[in-house]
């Protein structure tokens, strides 16, 4: 089985949805328990503030006095 392959099974996520869901969930989790500090949220996830930045563009995470996702389909 190849990357090109399509998947036969369109009941289950791909493994990318899936790490994409978990990732969306973790920082949206950590977020909300900074305060809505995005460095103390990086600190948290183990990242840089810029991939953070990357990441909450990416997955629509707007920051504001509560952590909202704008956009959930992914």
């Amino acid at each position: 089985m190849n990357g090109n392959t399509a998947r036969k099974d369109r009941s289950a996520p791909s493994m990318r949805e899936a790490v994409e869901r978990l990732e969306r969930e973790l920082i949206v989790r950590a977020l909300e328990a900074s305060g809505g500090r995005q460095s103390d949220a990086a600190r948290r996830l183990g990242v840089s503030e810029r991939v953070l930045r990357y990441k909450m563009k990416k997955y629509h995470i707007v920051r504001s006095t509560k952590v909202s996702v704008v956009d959930k389909s992914v």
